[in-house]
C-alpha cells in the first residue's frame, strides 16, 4: 500500500516479496552496530520478523517502517517511517539504507518526506528520533531536516546510551492537535476533516488510505451505502477496497471529497457526528458527483479520539 511519494522516492508498506531485501538489511554490519542484531539469518526468519515488526504495526496504527523504493525503477533502497514506541510520548522517525545507496541523499529525502507526512497528514506537532552515540551521518541527516539534540539517554531495548533528537512544530498554536488534551470538539472536527480528505487523489495526490488505522479503531464497524445489507466491512476490507479503487491504476481518479456540514454531540469519552459530504471525481473515466450522509461514532482512548463506527448512505 502506497504511503507517500517524494521527488525521487516512493514509500509503501512492505510485502512478503520484500523478504530478500529485509534479510540483506538486517545482516548488514551497520544495522547490527547501530541498532541491534535481530538474530535473523535466513528468508524464513526474515519473513517472521516482517510479520512481527512491520505488518502488525501497519494494521494496528498505520505506522511502521516503510519500504523506500526509487521511483524511476522500483529498486528498494532501504526503509524509513514513523513508529510509536512505548517509551516515547510521540512517534519517532527511523530509517536504514543499504550501504551501496549511501551518499546520494536518499535518507534525507525519505526522512524529510516522513516528517512532512507526520505534520500534514497525521497532525503531529512533535516527533523524536534516536541514533547510536557515534552515528554522526545519521545525526547529520536529522539535524538537516530540523531535529535538535535533546539528550543522551538509555532507551528500552538498546544497549548503552542513545542520542535522542526532537522536532517540534513552530506553528503549534495554529494547528489543533487531534491527539492533545483540551478542546475536545476541535480535536474531533480536525480528525473528521482529515479522515474525509484522506480519500482525495486529485492533482497527483496520494490517497491516505494507509493512515486510516491511525484514526480508526482496529475493530471499527463500517457500513457503506453500496455494501451488502447483511453485514459490515472490517477496517482491513474497507482499506483494501479503497486502496484498489483510489491507488495507482484504480478506477477512481480526480477524486475530491469535502465536508459540507457537520453536527457533533459529545458526552464524556463518547461522541457522535453527522456529516454531509460532497464527493466528485471520475469512475473509469466517467465523471460523477454525489452527496453522502455519514454517521460517525467516536471513542476517546487516552489522549486520542478514534473512529469506532462509520455508516454512509447515498454515497460510495
Amino acid at each position: 500500500m502506497l504511503v507517500l511519494t517524494s521527488e525521487r522516492l516512493r514509500l509503501r508498506w512492505f510485502e512478503s516479496s520484500d523478504a530478500p531485501y529485509v534479510l540483506e538489511q538486517l545482516l548488514e554490519p551497520s544495522w547490527i552496530k547501530n541498532i541491534r542484531d535481530p538474530g535473523v539469518h535466513d528468508l524464513a526468519a526474515a519473513q517472521s520478523w516482517m510479520e512481527e515488526k512491520l505488518f502488525a504495526g501497519y494494521w494496528a496504527s498505520g505506522l511502521g517502517l516503510w519500504a523506500v523504493e526509487r521511483a524511476s525503477d522500483g529498486q528498494v533502497l532501504g526503509m524509513c517511517g514513523l513508529l510509536q514506541r512505548d517509551y516515547l510520548p510521540a512517534p519517532d522517525i527511523g530509517y536504514a539504507f543499504l550501504p551501496r545507496f549511501w551518499g546520494q541523499g536518499y535518507a534525507r529525502e525519505a526522512a524529510a518526506a516522513c516528517l512532512a507526512y507526520a505534520q500534514e497528514v497525521l497532525a503531529q506537532q512533535r516527533l523524536f528520533a534516536s541514533t547510536a552515540l557515534d552515528n554522526a551521518p545519521s545525526q547529520k541527516v536529522l539535524q538537516s531536516i530540523g531535529f535538535r539534540h535533546q539528550e543522551d539517554v538509555a532507551l528500552d531495548g538498546n544497549a548503552g546510551l542513545s542520542r535522542l533528537f526532537i522536532w517540534e512544530d513552530g506553528s503549534e498554536a495554529c494547528r489543533p492537535d487531534i491527539h492533545s488534551e483540551g478542546n475536545g470538539d476541535a480535536q474531533i472536527q480536525a480528525l473528521l476533516q482529515r479522515f474525509s480528505s484522506a480519500f482525495n487523489n486529485g492533482q497527483g495526490r496520494v490517497p491516505q488510505v494507509s493512515a486510516l488505522p491511525f484514526w480508526m479503531l482496529g475493530r471499527a464497524a463500517i457500513s457503506l451505502g453500496d455494501a451488502d445489507a447483511s453485514g459490515c466491512l472490517s477496517l482491513r476490507e474497507f482499506m483494501r477496497q479503497r486502496a484498489e479503487l483510489l491507488g495507482p491504476g484504480g478506477r477512481w481518479t480526480e477524486v475530491e471529497q469535502r465536508v459540507n456540514s457537520l453536527r457533533l454531540e459529545r458526552h464524556g469519552q463518547i461522541a457522535h457526528a453527522w456529516l454531509s459530504v460532497q464527493m466528485s471525481g471520475r469512475d473509469a473515466g466517467q465523471a460523477f458527483e454525489r452527496e453522502s450522509l455519514q454517521s460517525i461514532q467516536l471513542l476517546r482512548q487516552g489522549k486520542a479520539w478514534k473512529i469506532a463506527a462509520l455508516a454512509c448512505t447515498g454515497g460510495r
